[in-house]
């Protein structure tokens, strides 16, 4: 609780800073408005299709390569279709020995989460990390479940003005379920939630979280309860807004700086004024149970959109310059505490049993010589 204490102390204290940096050449009001950042992302996928149609490997080529898509964009019956997906995992069988809270593989996705977070937030591995474990449970939805679909992500500046009323959170059959039931003196850390108990109508209306939360004396012991969400719209508009997302990207000259801005790591003076950054912003404009849970976030289903925004980011920024953007920065731990060495490219992510070995420069380009084969709409 010290780490999240000093985190809300500085993002309070940043809160004031907001928008007062500036794209270099671009207009303000094409910030705020997104049209900057479509201008960049189509950059981005130009460039790494470009670099594909040069160089294709045995695995991806321009005629399969996949593209993931913002939620809004996905036809309504593949959106039913991914949360469908999701469920399926959830009574596939986990695969961890010696532990009795998960019970699907859904929720081994949630142990490994566990495991790695003290080393895979606030550190060098963090953005590859992530980007290896959503691909991976997008493996699973595809070879376990049948997903044919695109891989969705979440870009949170849409729903700024009402996270309520996004299309991810409307509790339509094409949503991934509701907002939590109001409840006075929301248990939230936050103030602004308007939900705080259990989703009321929707897709995961009747999904049990199994195991956790952190603070249990045995947090992978068996746990059940509802999902549980606190929807903030204070959050997004603060600290996930487009704006936030665009200005991010531009003002990360390199990835020591880029994953400090993205995550609001105050050991970082320029990253400061973020507060809790797009990554904070919208793990907590979902928030609840477990969605506020820092290690235990990934039993919410919409993490892996959230996170889909978080890659969708590293990749923009990746591809802007590629051929300086091949980097790691950082040490091993989270907050580098306790201290430990540089992370390098050549260090090893072992993900089993959920998943695969690879490298982590393996993971760096997701149209190259890796496992992936995907870019962003």
């Amino acid at each position: 609780m010290g780490f999240l204490k000093q985190l809300l102390l500085s993002a309070l204290v940043g809160a004031s800073l907001q928008g007062l940096a500036l794209g270099a050449d671009y207009p303000q009001a094409d910030i705020d408005s997104g049209k900057v950042l479509q201008e960049l992302s189509k950059t981005a996928k130009e460039n790494a299709l470009a670099r594909l149609a040069s160089s294709p490997t045995s695995k991806c080529t321009k005629d399969n390569v996949r593209v993931r898509k913002e939620w809004r964009n996905i036809p309504g019956p593949e959106r039913t279709a991914y949360w469908k997906a999701v469920e399926c995992l959830m009574h596939e069988p986990q695969v961890y020995p010696n532990v009795t809270g998960p019970r699907s593989l859904y929720d081994s996705f949630g142990v490994l989460h566990y495991k790695v977070t003290p080393y895979v937030h606030n550190s060098a591995y963090f953005l590859l990390f992530h980007r290896l474990y959503v691909w991976t449970f997008e493996e699973k939805l595809r070879t376990q479940c049948g997903y044919t679909g695109p891989m969705p992500y979440w870009e949170w500046g849409l729903d700024a003005g009402g996270v309520e009323k996004s299309p991810i959170f409307d509790g339509s059959e094409t949503s991934m379920g509701s907002n939590g039931a109001k409840v006075n003196g929301s248990n939230t850390f936050f103030p602004g939630g308007s939900g705080g108990g259990c989703v009321t109508k929707g897709p995961f209306v009747n999904y049990t979280v199994n195991f956790g939360p952190n603070t249990a004396r045995d947090p992978l012991a068996y746990n059940p309860r509802c999902l549980k969400r606190d929807l903030n719209t204070v959050i997004c508009s603060q600290y996930a807004s487009i704006r936030n997302t665009t200005e991010t990207i531009l003002e990360s000259p390199d990835i020591a700086l880029f994953q400090a801005n993205l995550q609001g790591d105050f050991r970082w003076p320029a990253a400061r004024k973020w507060g809790f950054a797009v990554h904070g912003g919208g793990h907590f404009s979902i928030a609840g149970d477990p969605g506020g849970d820092f290690y235990f976030s990934p039993l919410e289903p919409v993490f892996y959109l959230h996170h889909g925004q978080i890659d969708r980011m590293y990749f923009i920024w990746q591809n802007l310059d590629w051929a300086n953007r091949q980097t790691m920065a950082g040490t091993i731990t989270m907050m580098n505490m306790p201290a430990s060495r540089n992370g390098t490219l050549d260090d090893e992510l072992d993900i089993s049993p959920v998943g695969g070995k690879f490298t982590y420069r393996q993971l760096l380009d997701t149209v190259g010589d890796s496992p992936f084969c995907f870019v962003y709409e």
